[in-house]
Formats: structure tokens, C-alpha cells, sequence
């Protein structure tokens, strides 16, 4: 039943999640204007697809910034999914999620808020030391004795932190323990 309750609020948040930004982080952007976007796929050696993923150019006062936007996906050599990301239009992590070399999800990540305390658009441009983030986070882990992966620990991450409660589970989805940070 927890797993269903949580790929429901999975679900919600990434529907409704196009509220990640802050007003803040919004007048920043406003200025840039879309020049490009080009989609890249790179190979292994043995012609399987390592990586998709798009850059878009943006151009401000007479400069071209380009960064990674969009999904991102990049490969193991057998196939199967290593790394999905999702970046806003910005290069901006949305979400992340890891897999397994057996295809197995072991970490995902869902950004909740981006916010910047850059001083001007020259400054955003700059670095992305001025960038804050809050994720909510969820780990998994295989269960020998149910022989499948799952929830294992959930919260959220403040700028690289764990903040706020954490929830660790059970193999069985029973709560094991809280702990806050």
C-alpha cells in the first residue's frame, strides 16, 4: 500500500512541479533569449548508445551561454539505463534517476525548488554558486528475503544536506525509523 501511496505523490509532484523556481530565480532569467538547441548521442565503441542529450544556447548582452537541457539519459555498455536526468531550460536539475546495471532504480531525486541569491544576470551566468536547491530524495535497496528492490530510506536535501525528517523502511514497507536533521 506504501508503494502505491508513494508512486501517487510521485506523481503529483512531477505534475505539478513546474513551481520549482522562485520568483527570485525567474526576474533573472527573463532576459535570455533561445538562440539554439541541439540534440547529441554519443556511441560506445561497440555501437550501442552511451549518452542523449540536448544543449541550448541562450544569447544576453551580445554573448552566447549554452547549456544541457531537457532529458539527459546516459547508458551502461549492456543497454540498459544508468542515469536519467530531467533539466529545466536553464541546465537545472529537475530530476535525477539512478539504475543499477541490471536496470534496477537504487536513488532518485526530485527537485522541489530552485532559487538563486546571484545579485544581477551577469553574476547567474557566471557560476552556480549562487544556486540553492531542495530535493526530495529516495533510496532503494534489494530485499534477499522478498527477492526485489525496495524504498529504503526517504527525505529531503537542502543544498547537499539532509534536512528535516528522514523515514528509513523495512523490506516489507513498514516504517523502521524517523530521524530528523
Amino acid at each position: 500500500m506504501k508503494g502505491v501511496f508513494t508512486i501517487i505523490i510521485s506523481f503529483l509532484i512531477v505534475h505539478f512541479s513546474n513551481a520549482q523556481h522562485t520568483a527570485r530565480f525567474l526576474e533573472f532569467i527573463k532576459d535570455l533569449e533561445v538562440v539554439s538547441c541541439e540534440a547529441d548521442t554519443t556511441f560506445y565503441k561497440n555501437g550501442k548508445v552511451r549518452r542523449i542529450s540536448c544543449r541550448t544556447t541562450y544569447e544576453y548582452n551580445s554573448d552566447n551561454y549554452s547549456v544541457g537541457t531537457g532529458r539527459i539519459v546516459q547508458y551502461y555498455k549492456n543497454g540498459h539505463i544508468a542515469n536519467e536526468y530531467c533539466l529545466d531550460n536553464y541546465g537545472n536539475i529537475k530530476r535525477i534517476e539512478i539504475f543499477n546495471r541490471k536496470g534496477n532504480k537504487v536513488e532518485d531525486y526530485l527537485t522541489t525548488e530552485i532559487d538563486s541569491n546571484a545579485k544581477s544576470l551577469d553574476e547567474f551566468l557566471e557560476s552556480h554558486d549562487h544556486i540553492s536547491y531542495k530535493t526530495f530524495s529516495q533510496f532503494y535497496r534489494f530485499s534477499k528475503k522478498m527477492e526485489t528492490y525496495f524504498l529504503y530510506k526517504e527525505g529531503q536535501i537542502v543544498n547537499g544536506n539532509k534536512n528535516g525528517v528522514w523515514t528509513t523502511y523495512y523490506d516489507n514497507g513498514e516504517m523502521k525509523k524517523e530521524k530528523k536533521y
